[in-house]
């Protein structure tokens, strides 16, 4: 067995999402689903349902009076922004162990994705694009490959970190080329055997090289590179320098973010990561200032 093949019969090992999220992204794609049936899904986990109470009277949704009820914080808030409580709720646990390898504490890796889901999603509402619904999901899961590939990668880190540091190449590609395949690659795979729509696989698979993914998720791809190398450049990233990123311009110009148009979504991204930063994980870092 090769190690490419290894690793993918690794992912087989890791856990599924909750059904609750699975159900509640069916919810969000049939049109003739109403708030009653998305309450009852998320009301059946006591756990859950208090989470969701808890994040939406919270003072980043600044919201006048008590929300009691699930249906209640559906009817205020939206069914895509509980979708994103349940789906952060349900995949913290996921990340909540050291991730081997990449040198990487839990509260980083999680306070990177979490700021990339909320850049992503910035972002596509800025340019009014309609990928806007799945701009976080795929931000907040793009680096979920990393619980994967992490124990490889600490088996071959010397040979790794050599060609990062003699032949100059990006982590991801040094990667490849000793395991046969990368993180984002892992990504992809997970996602889509976790039955999540192939856009969102597609974003985490090629948020490290845009220019290869198909026309139809362009977009959603390009979003989530912006997001991840932006985010990684304030600060907000990895905290292993090797791990950065390249942005590619070709990404930037098709979705037409010009620097000021960047500025402003990252300076809205530290405000409201820091608005839910221990909400989402408790005992999380602090976020970095937003960029000058």
């Amino acid at each position: 067995m090769s190690r490419k093949e290894e690793i993918l019969h690794q992912i087989d090992d890791v856990p599924s999402l909750p059904t609750v999220v699975i159900e509640l992204w069916e919810y969000l794609r049939d049109p003739e689903a109403d708030f009653d049936m998305m309450a009852r899904i998320i009301e059946y986990d006591p756990g859950l349902t208090a989470n969701v109470l808890q994040l939406a009277n919270s003072p980043y949704f600044r919201w006048q009076g008590a929300i009691a009820s699930v249906k209640d914080a559906i009817m205020r808030l939206g069914s895509r922004r509980i979708f994103q409580m349940v789906l952060c709720m349900s995949a913290a646990p996921l990340v909540r162990k050291p991730i081997k390898g990449y040198v990487l504490e839990p509260s980083r890796f999680w306070q990177h994705s979490v700021a990339c889901a909320i850049g992503a999603e910035k972002f596509a509402e800025q340019k009014n694009l309609p990928e806007v619904g799945e701009a976080f999901t795929a931000g907040l899961l793009h680096d979920i490959g990393m619980i994967v590939l992490g124990t490889f990668v600490e088996a071959d880190d010397a040979e790794i970190r050599n060609l990062i540091q003699e032949d100059k190449l990006p982590f991801h590609v040094a990667e490849k080329v000793v395991l046969g395949i990368d993180h984002a690659e892992v990504a992809g795979e997970l996602l889509t055997r976790w039955q999540l729509p192939e856009s969102i696989a597609a974003a985490a698979r090629f948020h490290h090289r845009p220019a290869d993914t198909a026309a139809t998720h362009e977009q959603i791809v390009d979003l989530v590179h912006m997001a991840d190398a932006l985010c990684l450049e304030i600060s907000s990233g990895l905290g292993d320098d090797s791990l950065h990123c390249q942005l590619h311009e070709e990404s930037a110009r098709r979705l037409g973010l010009t620097p000021a148009v960047a500025k402003a979504a990252l300076a809205d991204v530290v405000e409201a990561f820091e608005a839910v930063r221990e909400l989402f994980a408790p005992g999380m870092a602090s976020t970095p200032t937003a960029p000058r």
